[in-house]
């Protein structure tokens, strides 16, 4: 499920309220951990869309 920022936004800040101090690290650590992810997912797909638009330079013989 895929939310507009603002709702998304809203419905962290609303989950965050009910947490104790220790909840919300934890919450905060899981949410900086999966950003992280989501930052290296976007590095690799840059990095595979960059190598499948570099044109093959390798030259092919047959004997």
């Amino acid at each position: 499920m895929r939310l507009p920022t603002k709702q998304l936004i809203n419905k962290i800040e609303n989950l965050s309220n009910g947490l104790t101090p220790e909840q919300l690290s934890s919450f905060l650590d899981i949410i900086d951990a999966m950003t992280a992810l989501v930052e290296e997912a976007g590095e690799l797909k840059s990095d595979s869309d960059t190598k499948n638009n570099i044109p093959n330079t390798e030259l092919s013989v047959l004997h």
